[in-house]
């Protein structure tokens, strides 16, 4: 069978695209991009070509350029240039050069293939590259996530050169009488993957002459474990992971005796977590802290674990209510604080409302300006129905309130600065409705 006939049934078998897409093919002018253009053309694919010139290389780039421009004008298809500072990308975002290129490539390769109707984007990666990207993930600790190597299909990216090997591609290359430009960059054992390239895979074949075929075949296999696995992982946390709604934002609740009978624990943990930023380390934290005094805080980018008595609360991280005050005047009709709505009402009507989210004061008591706030260590009240003044630390801790939800409480606070209400807690005994009450002032949280 040709390489073309392989490289049609290999774009079936992995789904990467059909007849009739418009694939964009991002091509360098190496053998490798250049044998995908002629495959992709070749196969009556509408194509467009699309060169990234990283300013690295000086007049070697500039021809890489020229080599690419010529393709598409023998293959009379559009063709998109672009070229970037990467050396002051790398420096600005303290990246490296390689990472910087990467980052810059793929995100101009995305505007061009969104922007000029496109359907997907061709990379023109093969056996050798799906090795050298295993062996660097196995050095740098990727987990079994990492040991996929190169996935041929990912969101919009498409890799239809993953059946042949280097040797393949230049064989073919050959074969046809292609012409193509090879980067001196990739000689140099300067970089990382170089130096897998160059120095290690040469080692390796001596054991393997094979190694490519091999390592590609042990490649399906982590990628079958690593599904079955997310697919495992992924029930496991429909059955733990419990959602709520708490003060208006979305929750999970996990149970701690479920995470202790994860076996093994740590490895689960951090399948569990891993889709919400969370490191080995901190899960590793969490582990050792679970039966010890709750309250304890967990933190990835992206949300916060809390330690509560017999449960894990994970939420999305955001910016604390304890800055945040709003200010109730006299002639407000509505305000808001930490996502709730509070409603005034005045009335002569003394006929108390039981309803916990429904405040009703002696309106003669009550000195304006009032203000919305979180929580303050030293904050005491007289709880209606308790008798006595109570620290509101204390209270808290009565009513069993979570320290992670203790700052989104809000505490209404009166304009000669005494605590009103802990809403929907529990108001100030001293500021009830009584006998003398003559006017009545309501406030809802709604």
């Amino acid at each position: 069978m040709s390489v073309q006939e392989l490289f049609i049934r290999y774009l079936g078998e992995q789904a990467l695209c059909q007849q009739g897409d418009r694939i964009l093919l991002a091509v360098s002018g190496g053998k490798d991009s250049v044998l995908m253009t002629h495959l992709f053309a070749s196969a009556g694919y509408t194509i467009g070509i699309a060169h990234c010139n990283f300013r690295l290389r000086g007049v070697e780039a500039d021809a890489d350029e020229a080599l690419v421009s010529r393709l598409a004008r023998q293959l009379d298809v559009p063709f998109y240039i672009t070229a970037f500072d990467t050396a002051e990308h790398a420096q600005s975002n303290g990246i490296s050069i390689q990472m910087a290129a990467r980052d810059l490539r793929y995100d101009w390769l995305e505007t061009i293939r969104a922007s000029q109707g496109y359907d997907c984007v061709a990379v023109a990666q093969h056996q050798n590259d799906h090795l050298e990207t295993l062996l660097l993930n196995l050095v740098r600790g990727t987990g079994l996530s990492g040991l996929r190597g190169i996935q041929p299909k990912r969101d919009r990216i498409i890799r239809p050169l993953l059946f042949l090997t280097a040797a393949e591609v230049a064989a073919e290359v050959g074969r046809q009488g292609l012409a193509y430009r090879d980067d001196t960059s990739n000689f140099s054992t300067k970089y990382a993957r170089n130096k897998i390239r160059l120095e290690v895979i040469p080692r390796l074949k001596e054991l393997n002459p094979a190694l490519e075929q091999t390592m590609a075949a042990n490649m399906v296999h982590f990628t079958d474990a690593h599904t079955a696995l997310h697919r495992y992982v992924a029930e496991l946390r429909d059955r733990f992971f419990v959602p709520k709604q708490i003060d208006g934002e979305e929750e999970w609740h996990i149970r701690i005796a479920e995470l202790t009978t994860l076996h093994p624990q740590l490895f689960l943990l951090y399948e569990l977590f891993k889709p919400y930023g969370f490191s080995e380390a901190v899960l590793a934290d969490l582990a050792n802290a679970w039966n010890g005094i709750p309250g304890k805080q967990f933190f990835s980018p992206s949300h916060v674990l809390y330690l509560d008595r017999q449960t894990v609360v994970m939420r999305r991280r955001r910016e604390p209510f304890a800055d945040e005050v709003t200010t109730i005047h006299e002639a407000s009709e509505s305000i808001c604080w930490g996502g709730a709505r509070f409603e005034l009402d005045w009335s002569i009507d003394t006929v108390v409302n039981t309803d916990p989210d429904i405040a009703q004061f002696d309106a003669d008591l009550i000195v304006f300006p009032l203000t919305i706030r979180s929580w303050h260590a030293a904050d005491a009240f007289h709880p209606l129905g308790m008798g006595g003044s109570k620290k509101l630390s204390d209270f808290f801790v009565s009513l069993k309130i979570p320290v992670y939800r203790k700052h989104r409480v809000p505490v209404v606070v009166n304009g000669n600065g005494d605590i009103l209400w802990v809403a929907p807690y529990r108001m100030d005994n001293r500021y009830k409705i009584t006998a003398k009450t003559k006017k009545v002032f309501t406030l809802a949280r709604l």
